[in-house]
């Protein structure tokens, strides 16, 4: 696959068919870290403070660029919590067109239409809403995984 600025990319392809709902690489997904926004914070300060005579702190800034880039906040606003995706469900291609995109996040369609406000059966779950997906349409053996850009967000 070739990004946009014309290199070669990472890609997923499915190697069976996938029926619309079925969960897309679980384990993969269910190998995400958590990062609490308090620790984030600590991260984002100066990685070279304590570092007398060492210069910049590349790990840490490449550690701040992976979880940029491959992480999201959780759905349950005020949580404080973070996730990453570090199987490899993070080398799906992303697109903004909606059309392209053949996964979703997973999260039960609640009777009323939204979400509600306490619900023990959405509490016990929210941890799996906020890292596992499932195709949003049947995807074929051979066809490429693609994720829409707005997945978490």
């Amino acid at each position: 696959t070739k990004t946009e600025d014309g290199n070669d990319g990472a890609a997923v392809y499915a190697k069976v068919d996938v029926p619309e709902g079925s969960y897309v690489m679980p384990t993969h997904l269910a190998a995400s870290f958590e990062v609490s926004d308090d620790s984030m914070e600590n991260i984002r300060g100066d990685p070279t403070k304590e570092l007398e005579g060492v210069g910049k702190a590349t790990v840490i800034e490449d550690f701040i660029d992976f979880i940029d880039t491959h992480g999201h906040s959780s759905l349950q606003v005020g949580s404080g919590k973070n996730f990453v995706e570090i199987g490899g469900s993070f080398l799906m291609r992303m697109s903004d067109d909606a059309n392209e995109a053949n996964v979703r996040r997973w999260i039960p369609t609640h009777p009323d239409g939204g979400r509600p406000k306490y619900s023990p059966v959405y509490d016990r779950h929210r941890h799996s809403f906020d890292v596992f997906m499932v195709a949003s349409r049947d995807i074929k053996a051979g066809e490429e995984i693609v994720k829409p850009l707005a997945l978490w967000g």
